[in-house]
């Protein structure tokens, strides 16, 4: 007994010091007195509230549907079973159609200017390549509006930044590889040019439709400029060329695909899927080739048009355009690749350039603006005469 008194003392002294050290418990929630309204401390909201920038968006889209219009020019991208396609989904979507005016690149700058000085603006977004838009970027008649578009919050989904220039005025929304467009039933396979010195040959004279380089803008500055720029053809060469009495075609360039499309010319040097890939598709006798020397890689581009009339319209259109359903859409009717890495390509057999392009010269916003310098120095006009 007395041996066993330590070992129970020792124990109950252990005993005592676990218990000091035990937290105490918590009184029970029924212990507290309710909360006059009551908030849980994690509520979880039946739909996703939205942010303040969606919150925004959806204030765009609600202004857009009250404009109900919205003018775009030039619109060569959107020509034919294309451009209607494009605004019918549009349309279903947000209740209003898109109205596209068919132009030059050239006219439509000049008329932007005219609009601007007249504060009478018409248009509200110019879809054209990157020198007409560039143009109007340098000339202040652009606004930048690509922060609030949802579209471009992730530009990981495109094959390449939307982003075309430094102001950010600028977006892409579709890519092409360019290359000479000929008809194929008046320019068989073993005369087909694989360079463009083959169109200094005597059987091209004559034969080629260019819309004309002179005036700036268009299918036809741009191919001589960019070549020009990357020094993959010289002066010498289109002095050359001129000597040929190329079809200097003064209209659209949607009309100059179709003319070659009707065998009013045996080619025209430069298009690309997005132009002349629905008149393929339909039944055209039109093929596009890959040069020797290199394919020009450019973007159908668009900007909007500081001050227009329907300005939420513009920023709701082109997000669309951006979005998976409106690449879709535009890549389905054009049968053509989509900018976009979640969407399949829809590039009909028949559009693919023939040969493959050997390789790209890409055009870049540097690019745009030095060839614009081109113009401004009258180099066109030096080799193919004044206008």
């Amino acid at each position: 007994m007395t041996k066993t008194l330590p070992i129970v003392v020792i124990g109950l002294v252990l005993l005592s010091l676990i218990m000091a050290c035990t937290p105490k418990s918590t009184p029970s929630p029924t212990s507290v007195p309710p909360a006059a309204n009551p908030v849980p401390a994690n509520p979880i909201p039946a739909t996703p509230s939205a942010s303040p920038k969606d919150t925004n968006w959806d204030n765009v889209v609600e202004a857009a549907k009250k404009e109900g219009h919205l003018t775009l020019y030039p619109s060569a991208y959107f020509t034919g079973d294309k451009g209607q396609i494009v605004a019918k989904a549009f349309q279903d979507r947000y209740g209003f159609k898109p109205e596209f005016l068919i132009i030059t690149g050239p006219q439509a700058v000049e008329k932007v200017k005219v609009e601007a000085r007249m504060n009478q603006r018409i248009g509200d977004i110019v879809p054209s390549g990157e020198s007409t838009t560039t143009q109007l970027s340098q000339a202040g008649l652009t606004a930048s509006v690509w922060q609030e578009l949802p579209e471009l919050r992730d530009k990981s989904v495109f094959k390449s930044d939307p982003i075309f220039n430094p102001n950010g005025d600028i977006i892409s929304f579709s890519l092409k590889i360019n290359g000479p467009a000929i008809n194929t039933d008046l320019v068989k396979f073993q005369d087909e040019p694989r360079s463009y010195f083959d169109l200094l040959e005597p059987k091209w004279k004559g034969k080629v439709l260019l819309e004309d380089p002179r005036s700036g803008g268009g299918t036809g500055f741009t191919w001589f400029s960019a070549l020009l720029y990357y020094k993959v053809l010289d002066a010498d060469y289109y002095r050359r060329f001129a000597k040929q009495e190329p079809i200097l075609w003064g209209g659209s360039s949607t009309e100059a695909f179709r003319m070659v499309a009707r065998g009013e010319a045996w080619l025209t040097p430069y298009a690309a899927d997005s132009n002349v890939g629905y008149l393929i598709v339909e039944g055209a006798p039109m093929k596009i080739l890959g040069m020797k020397e290199g394919n020009v890689a450019t973007s159908d581009v668009m900007t909007v048009i500081k001050g227009a009339t329907h300005p939420n319209a513009a920023k709701l259109f082109l997000n669309w355009m951006l979005s998976r359903e409106g690449q879709e859409v535009y890549a389905r009717a054009g049968s053509l690749e989509s900018m976009r890495k979640d969407v399949a390509s829809f590039l009909d057999p028949r559009v693919k350039m023939q040969p493959e392009p050997q390789k790209l010269l890409p055009r870049t916003y540097d690019m745009a603006q030095i060839i614009n310098q081109y113009h401004k120095d009258g180099i066109a006009e030096g080799i193919f005469g004044k206008k």
